[in-house]
């Protein structure tokens, strides 16, 4: 009984990570946030802080719920100080931090990836609906279209994103676009600024004009022939497409661990906000910035 006040016990894991990832974000939001940000009036009056929204919105992202409604249920039970909002001012609220999360996840890939020679580009199916609603559905409507999973042998209705990633899998970038949009369009936006001379593509990006272009933007482009092309046999090179695979175990990380492929927003901004925040929390995996 004399020690009973020096017991602790561990707290709830829930717990753990949000101290975790407040303290990451706290140094990410004070080295990459925007000024008109952290300058914009009434900062000092909300009910919640940048920081401790920032710290949900990655712990929503690594528990892979999908639903703003349960998950701020379950962070009133175990959080009960820091939501102190309702679930439609949180949703306005992660919706204004956009730009915050995209400067963090463009400044650490600037200042602390390590890029290598060599990139990876490939492409993510992003269906919003069930194969059944493909001509009925309405959302994005004018953005989203009916595109082919060639994977599954299945049409889709939705988008793609287009990521270009290192060999070891840090994701460096990443377009959307719409489903039936066909991957070389938009490979030459993707890796604009990439710092890696060599690129590794899918067949889906294979074309004399495409390596035109990359050639004359500083580019090497090297993408794997179908069995049926010719010369296919002498250009595949094994080693090669072994290492372009990479991305493809990645993807699967992202779809299984993070939930990037089903997206149940209904706007603009928050499809884009669960991509970037799917990708920052997905980066954050190669660095101990809490440690160093």
């Amino acid at each position: 009984m004399l020690s009973h006040l020096q017991f602790k016990q561990n707290r709830h894991q829930l717990q753990v990570s949000f101290h975790y990832f407040y303290r990451l974000c706290s140094f990410l939001y004070r080295r990459y946030c925007p000024r008109y940000v952290t300058e914009r009036r009434n900062i000092e009056h909300t009910k919640m802080n940048d920081i401790d929204l920032l710290a949900l919105l990655c712990l929503q992202t690594v528990l892979n719920l999908q639903t703003q409604s349960f998950f701020c249920a379950l962070m009133s039970a175990l959080l009960p100080t820091k939501i102190v909002i309702t679930r439609s001012r949180f949703n306005r609220r992660a919706h204004q931090l956009l730009p915050v999360i995209n400067a963090m996840r463009q400044g650490i890939a600037r200042d602390y990836a390590q890029t290598g020679e060599i990139a990876i580009i490939d492409s993510l199916l992003n269906p919003l609906c069930a194969k059944v609603r493909n001509f009925r559905a309405k959302i994005f409507s004018g953005s989203a279209n009916i595109g082919y999973n060639a994977t599954k042998k299945m049409p889709f209705y939705g988008f793609k994103t287009h990521m270009v990633a290192t060999t070891n899998g840090y994701i460096l970038n990443y377009v959307v676009t719409a489903a039936s949009v066909h991957d070389a369009k938009e490979a030459t936006e993707l890796i604009h600024d990439c710092p890696c001379p060599d690129i590794l593509a899918d067949v889906g990006y294979v074309g004399k004009r495409l390596r035109t272009e990359f050639k004359q933007s500083g580019y090497t482009l090297w993408t794997s022939y179908r069995s049926n092309m010719k010369g296919a046999k002498q250009h595949n090179n094994a080693k090669l497409k072994a290492l372009r695979r990479t991305i493809e175990s990645r993807f699967s990380v992202l779809v299984d661990k993070f939930g990037i492929e089903k997206n149940l927003t209904r706007s603009n901004v928050g499809f884009q906000l669960k991509l970037e925040l799917a990708i920052l929390v997905y980066n954050l995996g190669f660095f101990d910035f809490i440690t160093n």
